[in-house]
This record gives C-alpha cells, sequence and structure tokens, in this order.
C-alpha cells in the first residue's frame, strides 16, 4: 500500500487539502481532467452550485464511458467461439 500524502486541490475559488495515495502522474491527471471540467462552467457560479454541477458532468463521463465499454464487452463476448 502506498504512503498517504497532501496534496490540495483547486477547485473554483476554494483549494480542498486531501490525502492520497495517487502517484504525482495519476494525480495530476485527476486534476486535469477536474480542471477541464471546471472551464465549462460560468466562473460566476457560487461555489456549492459548481460542485453540484461539476458532479453531475463527472457522472455523465462516467456513464458514458460506461456504455462504450458494455458494447465493447458485448462485441467481444459474441466473438467468442
Amino acid at each position: 500500500m502506498a504512503k498517504l500524502r497532501e496534496v490540495r486541490i483547486p477547485i473554483g475559488k476554494r483549494n480542498y487539502p486531501m490525502q492520497t495515495e495517487l502517484d504525482e502522474d495519476s494525480f495530476k491527471r485527476v486534476v486535469g481532467i477536474v480542471d477541464e471540467i471546471y472551464e465549462t462552467i460560468d466562473s460566476d457560479t457560487d461555489q456549492d452550485r459548481l460542485l453540484v454541477l461539476m458532479c453531475l458532468q463527472l457522472a455523465y463521463k462516467l456513464e458514458k464511458i460506461t456504455e462504450i465499454l458494455e458494447s465493447l464487452d458485448k462485441k467481444l463476448n459474441e466473438l467468442k467461439p
């Protein structure tokens, strides 16, 4: 098990202290995803609403990825003898 380290994740107008086991590259990718979603939301949105909207967009992205993976899994299963 990797050692926990303290990090700060900037979201909107705040920085959130967290602990993570992620290596630096993985952590940067996660923060990049958060930043990418943040850029799609009006910067005047209050912080609570911003967090809710970001959660909803993340959930939507996960749903779309799940649909793609399930479709690929179905196709792979059809190829099995």
